[in-house]
């Protein structure tokens, strides 16, 4: 097993971590297991290139890491009955419901398309970003009300946070699907250039 996979393993292992903790109300636990696990989403990748320990397995379980991570922390900064400052449930609907289409689709287009080769866009890459920003705050707000410290400074950030997190959510999702559909006409198109070349 490579260094990647390891890594991205122990980003899989962290998530019932940060959801205990945060259950628990263990919000120093749930920042610093979180950041680490964040932080090792970009370690992986970054080892997997530079000593070419790109693999079947690595490619299956980073997304899925990644995936487990946020969703599962954000539905837990929502629905957890010990979080002060929570996350808006319609935002993590809008998250899951991303997620759950992207999934989806790529699964449509990989079986008619076996030979595309997905790759992140921009804006997927950057409702990541925010994503991980948005429970950071969000695990730092709830860290300083348990200390009964007023975290009123991060209020109007974490508003603006999950706004734009929405944004990026709804337009990342808009461009896969534009993604999909140009790979789905162009498969189609294939058959029809050959036939005319015969």
């Amino acid at each position: 097993m490579t260094l990647a996979n390891k890594i991205t393993i122990a980003r899989l292992v962290s998530v019932p971590f940060v959801l205990w903790a945060l259950y628990e109300a263990q919000y120093l636990l749930a920042l610093c297991v979180f950041a680490v696990a964040a932080v090792s989403d970009g370690v992986d990748g970054y080892i997997a290139r530079k000593y070419s320990q790109q693999t079947v397995v690595g490619s299956i379980l980073d997304p899925l890491a990644d995936k487990l991570l946020l969703t599962m922390t954000f539905v837990a900064l929502t629905f957890s009955p010990n979080v002060q400052v929570g996350l808006p449930a319609w935002l993590t609907a809008a998250v899951l419901y991303r997620d759950l289409l992207i999934m989806l689709g790529s699964s449509m287009v990989k079986w008619f398309c076996p030979t595309l080769n997905y790759r992140a866009i921009v804006s997927s890459k950057l409702t990541t970003f925010f994503q991980i920003v948005t429970v950071l705050v969000a695990c730092l707000a709830n860290l300083l009300a348990s200390y009964g410290i007023n975290p009123w400074f991060l209020q109007w950030p974490l508003r603006v946070l999950v706004v734009v997190t929405a944004g990026c959510c709804a337009i990342s999702a808009l461009g896969y699907y534009r993604m999909g559909v140009w790979a789905l006409a162009h498969e189609a198109e294939e058959p029809s250039r050959q036939d005319a070349g015969q």
